[in-house]
Order: C-alpha cells, then structure tokens, then sequence
C-alpha cells in the first residue's frame, strides 16, 4: 500500500469518524455515544491527534503536487479533521467538567 493511498484512507476513517460523531449529537443520541466510546475514548483521542497531525504536515509538505482540482478538496477535507478534532475536544472538556449531562 502506498503513503497516499494510506493518507487517504486515514483522511476517509476520520471524515466517516466525524460525521459519525456530529450525528449522533445532533439526533440527541450523545449519551448512547459517550457510553459506547467511555473506556476507550483517551486512546481514540490520541490516536486521532496523530492522524490529524500525519494529514496536516502531509498537506503542507506535498500541496504542489496534489493535482489541481484535488487541492481544494484536500485541504477542505483536513480543516473538517482539524475542527472536528477540536470540537470533539470541547465536548468531553464540558462533559469531564459536568458542565453539560
């Protein structure tokens, strides 16, 4: 499997990962999610953070060569990871602090 492929996969999981999330809260099925995700959720976190990061410096190191009509796309794609990721953050810093049920 090559670097790409495996970049684009990582960028896939993680859209599909942040969709997943944003669902489940906006369809008041949070509480069935933080049960689901509560042992594993710190793991998942680090984990996301590194993918996270591999997208960024990948976007920075290779944009000129990213074909043209993909550029905008890509770079779209990695903001949604990045902001998801921060939300997510948000999220279970207000559920950890009992700031929200």
């Amino acid at each position: 499997m090559t670097p790409l492929r495996l970049l684009n996969g990582i960028l896939a999981l993680l859209l599909t990962y942040n969709g997943a999330f944003f669902l489940a809260h906006l369809t008041d099925r949070s509480r069935a999610w933080r049960d689901a995700m509560g042992e594993v959720q710190s793991v998942v976190n680090i984990m996301e953070l590194i993918a996270v990061a591999a997208l960024f410096v990948d976007l920075v190191i290779r944009y000129d060569r990213i074909g043209e009509k993909w550029q905008a796309p890509r770079v779209a794609g990695v903001g949604l990871c990045v902001a998801g990721m921060l939300f997510k953050w948000f999220v279970l810093y207000l559920q950890l602090s009992y700031l929200v049920e």
